[in-house]
């Protein structure tokens, strides 16, 4: 019986401290981040968790969630154009937003990938920043001297959130360089 409770107060004292160990690593990660609830919430979200959870698996959902968001907003943006077909100036502005988000941020992904799994974390740091510029390409336009146009969709709350999703692999991937 006294053995029994002491696996078990083993058990627990391990998981406890597994967890705080977890709960200080999101909180070292989302403190560098630009909307550190956001991110903890996100990385909370982890399905199955985050104990046991390292800094690659957080990149892996991270990366993930990034995947699963610029395949929904490309489907926003597709559906903007054909509600846009008659509006000229919304229907290039959504045509560039897909060129960057589709062709460009989601080929960027897909390359981080290969990035992680090489262990070359530096370049997924450079990567990820290439995923952040073409979000803010579709945003802000093309050139520094562009007006934004003036988008009442819902693509730029996605385009933000995507946005946000990269800035946690930012995160991950500077301390991973460490």
């Amino acid at each position: 019986m006294a053995h029994n409770f002491l696996l078990t107060l083993v058990f627990l004292l391990f998981a406890s401290s597994s967890f705080a160990i977890q709960v200080v690593e999101l909180d070292h990660i989302c403190k560098k981040t630009q909307d550190p609830t956001f991110c903890f919430n996100l990385l909370s979200s982890k399905p199955g968790g985050i104990i046991g959870t390292d800094l690659i698996d957080l990149t892996q959902y991270a990366l993930d969630v990034t995947r699963v968001n610029i395949t929904t907003t490309t489907k926003l943006i597709k559906r903007l154009i054909r509600i846009n077909h008659n509006n000229l100036e919304a229907k290039d502005h959504y045509t560039i937003c897909l060129n960057q988000i589709h062709m460009g941020a989601l080929t960027k992904v897909e390359s981080t990938q290969e990035i992680l799994k090489s262990g070359d974390y530096r370049d997924l740091n450079v990567v990820a920043s290439g995923i952040r510029t073409y979000i803010e390409l579709c945003i802000d336009g093309e050139s520094p001297t562009d007006t934004p146009y003036n988008d009442t969709s819902l693509l730029p709350t996605y385009a933000n959130d995507i946005s946000q999703v990269v800035d946690i692999i930012l995160g991950i991937a500077n301390i991973l360089c460490k």
